[in-house]
């Protein structure tokens, strides 16, 4: 093996150890922007290209991805809705995302659809490591639970890709 494939398979083995917090693991108190903005960057540090920003925030609550703050103070509800969309927006469209996140909360609450998404990420993403990784899915699942799978497989195998392409062009030099 060579040594570019050697880094490869050591960023995979950290890459797959990433996890989300569940929706229990949020703070219990409403959180001002400073404290969202930082907490949103270390739930996901090893997972973004770009840092989140309190204008992201304010841009994400105006076109109505995110809840509105109450009092400038944001709940756990927040927090969720940044991770997801943080997230998916590598992938999709903001318009997109907006239409998950709003059909997602038809049938469970943000509570119930967050752990979902952060269950089926953690478990997706602890895989990915072994030779049998794969995408499995049912055609039973209902719709919107086919698409957080394929968005997830999405996002994770996009990460893997972009890694691949930094360490052969850090070793071109």
């Amino acid at each position: 093996m060579n040594m570019d494939n050697e880094e490869f398979k050591a960023w995979l083995n950290d890459f797959s150890a990433v996890r989300l917090p569940l929706w229990n693991e949020f703070p219990d108190f409403e959180l001002y922007m400073d404290q969202l903005v930082n907490l949103g960057n270390r739930y996901l540090e090893k997972l973004l290209e770009s840092e989140i920003t309190p204008s992201m925030i304010n841009s994400y609550v105006k076109k109505g991805l995110m809840q509105r703050p109450a009092k400038k103070k944001y709940a756990p509800a927040n927090v969720a809705e940044l991770v997801v969309i943080s997230l998916l927006k590598s992938i999709y469209p903001l318009e997109t995302i907006k239409s998950g996140l709003q059909q997602a909360l038809k049938t469970d609450s943000v509570a119930e659809s967050y752990n979902y998404f952060a269950e089926l990420f953690n478990h997706t993403i602890s895989l990915v490591d072994e030779d049998k990784a794969m995408l499995n899915f049912s055609y039973e699942d209902n719709l919107m639970k086919l698409t957080e799978q394929f968005a997830i497989h999405s996002l994770i195998y996009k990460l893997i890709g972009q890694k691949l392409v930094e360490i052969q062009l850090t070793s071109k030099r």
